[in-house]
């Protein structure tokens, strides 16, 4: 299978997701998951996280709901997508799911939510990212907002198979860095952290 020609630097984002969705295809998804799965088992931090913020993932992203049922003692936290222009809330993952209308799983609107400022720990899910810890989602901007307002020490994870890892994308001002990658090789510090 021939690889997509990686944009430039300086492409526009939207060059950039075209590039990562096509590269994407290419991902064994199950076996990404595994071996990021236990890269974060393998890294301390996450072990002594009381409120860790994942999410529930769409077809062609790292699964990470093995992680619930690891050893791991931690509060499992998921957002609820609203509306456009409004914040991503958060709520307990053991709660009553419901489907979006886009057809991915969330909590029910009926569950309570937890403030932003309770999470210890971030697993966050992007199409790319760059070593420096910019991370390229699908557009809306709602993770933007999101860890723009959680506490500042917090560590932002970027979850990521390795083949998507590049060494710079465009960013823009409202853009908020990871502070750490997990990939199948590991758990990695980025320029930001």
């Amino acid at each position: 299978m021939k690889l997509p020609t990686m944009p430039d630097p300086s492409a526009s984002k939207g060059t950039w997701r075209d590039w990562a969705l096509e590269r994407r295809t290419g991902v064994d998804w199950e076996a990404a998951s595994a071996a990021i799965r236990d890269s974060l088992l393998a890294w301390g931090t996450l072990h002594s996280s009381a409120s860790v913020l994942t999410y529930l993932p769409l077809a062609e992203e790292v699964n990470l709901q093995s992680l619930n049922d690891s050893s791991l003692e931690c509060r499992w936290l998921t957002t609820r997508t609203p509306p456009l222009d409004e914040l991503l809330t958060v709520h307990e993952l053991d709660g009553p799911l419901e489907v979006h209308p886009y057809g991915f799983l969330q909590p029910h609107r009926s569950a309570p939510e937890v403030h932003p400022f309770d999470i210890d720990l971030l697993l966050i899910p992007g199409l790319t990212f760059d070593l420096w810890g910019n991370r390229l989602g699908r557009g809306a901007g709602y993770y933007d907002r999101l860890l723009s307002i959680v506490r500042p020490e917090v560590p932002l994870v970027g979850i990521v198979p390795v083949s998507l890892v590049v060494d710079r994308l465009p960013v823009e001002v409202h853009d908020v860095p990871m502070t750490h990658l997990a990939t199948e090789e590991g758990v990695i510090e980025t320029a930001r952290g």
